[in-house]
C-alpha cells in the first residue's frame, strides 16, 4: 500500500475520530482523570489509579502516542497496591502542546517531566517509560536521583538506532507550520501500528482509533513534528550511563523494528545497577504486546526495589 493510497483511502472514508469524551478512560471509574498545571500556561492530562496511600509509579509514553500505551499496566499496579500515574507528555494526547522553539528538547521535556513531579507532591517515585520516554526518563534519574529510586525502561531511545528521526528529522523544520490533521490519516496509523507490533499479541480497531483520535486537533500534529525535531535521538554517552547508580531494568523485544537494540548490550554493560531482559517475538510496545509478562515483571521489579531498598 502506497502513501498516496493511506491518504486518498482514509478522506473518503466517513469514520470520524473519537471525540475526546469518549478517550480512554471512559467507562472505567475506578481511573481518575484530572487537569494538573505545570506552569508556563502547560497542563498535562494525568490518568490515576490505585490506593492514595500506595507506593507512586510514573508510568511515561514515547512519540506520537498517549497514557492509552498504559492501559493494561495501571489496572495491574493498582491491583498490586501502587498509586499508578501516567500522564499525557506535552504536545501529546490531551495535554497542551506548547509552541516556543526548543519546547521538545531533552532538556525541556525532562524539566517537563520533573515538574510533573512536583505538581502530584512526588519527592520520589519509580519511572517504567517507553521509547522516547525512556529517554526522558534516564535524564531525569541522572539530574536528580533521589527523586527516581528505580527504573524500567521499555523499547527505550537512546539504547538503539531510531531509523526515522535520524532519517528525517533534518527535514522536518523545512515544513509548513500548518500540518493539516486531515493528512494523518487512520489507515496511517493502522500501517504504523502493524510496524511496531512484533510477533506477539496484536491491536485492535479500538487502539488504532484510540491513537488516531489525538491527530483531530492540528497543534497535536505540529507539536509532534516539532518534537521529532528538536529531541535527542541519539544513543546514549557510555560515560554519562556509567554515572548513573539507578537500578534499572532495560527491556526489548527481540522483535523490536522501531528502536533496533544494537547497542543495548554494550550501555547496559556500563550501567553499574542495569540489567537486560529481552521478550522473545515482542516489539516495541511490548505492554500492548504481551501485558500480563511485562505487568508481572514490572511488580517484581518494582517490589524488589522496595525490599531491597526500604522505599
Amino acid at each position: 500500500m502506497t502513501a498516496t493510497s493511506l491518504v486518498i483511502g482514509s478522506l473518503v472514508s466517513t469514520r470520524l475520530r473519537l471525540p475526546p469524551a469518549e478517550w480512554y478512560p471512559a467507562g472505567h471509574p475506578d481511573i481518575e482523570v484530572a487537569r494538573v498545571a505545570l506552569g508556563d500556561g502547560v497542563s498535562l492530562r494525568v490518568l490515576s489509579s490505585g490506593p492514595a496511600s500506595g507506593p507512586p509509579v510514573v508510568l511515561v509514553h514515547g512519540w506520537a502516542i498517549s497514557a492509552y500505551l498504559w492501559r493494561h499496566t495501571i489496572p495491574a499496579l493498582a491491583a498490586a497496591g501502587f498509586r499508578a500515574y501516567a500522564a499525557d507528555l506535552p504536545g501529546c494526547g490531551l495535554s497542551d502542546a506548547p509552541t516556543a522553539p526548543g519546547s521538545y528538547t531533552l532538556d525541556a521535556m525532562t524539566t517537563w517531566l520533573a515538574r510533573l513531579y512536583d505538581a502530584l507532591g512526588l519527592d520520589a517515585a519509580p519511572l517504567a517509560a517507553q521509547s522516547m520516554g525512556a529517554r526522558i526518563a534516564v535524564e531525569l534519574a541522572r539530574r536528580a536521583p533521589a527523586r527516581v529510586p528505580r527504573l524500567a525502561l521499555y523499547g527505550p531511545a537512546g539504547f538503539g538506532d531510531i531509523a526515522p528521526a535520524s532519517a528525517f528529522a533534518p527535514f522536518i523544520p523545512r515544513l509548513p507550520g500548518a500540518i493539516p490533521s486531515l493528512l494523518v490519516t487512520r489507515d496511517m496509523v493502522d500501517f504504523v501500528q502493524r510496524r511496531v507490533h512484533g510477533k506477539l499479541g496484536w491491536f485492535t480497531d479500538r487502539d488504532t482509533d484510540e491513537y488516531w483520535a489525538p491527530t483531530q486537533f492540528p497543534d497535536v500534529v505540529r507539536a509532534q513534528l516539532q518534537m521529532l525535531a528538536e529531541f535527542d535521538w541519539a544513543p546514549h554517552d557510555e560515560r554519562a550511563l556509567a554515572t548513573l547508580a539507578t537500578p534499572t531494568m532495560v527491556v526489548f523485544g527481540t522483535a523490536d523494528r522501531t528502536v533496533r537494540p544494537v547497542h543495548a548490550e554494550r550501555l547496559v554493560r556500563v550501567m553499574p545497577r542495569g540489567r537486560l531482559e529481552w521478550i522473545e517475538g515482542g516489539g516495541h510496545v511490548v505492554m500492548e504486546e504481551s501485558p500480563e509478562y511485562v505487568n508481572r515483571q514490572l511488580v517484581a521489579f518494582l517490589r524488589e526495589g522496595r525490599g531491597a531498598d526500604g522505599a
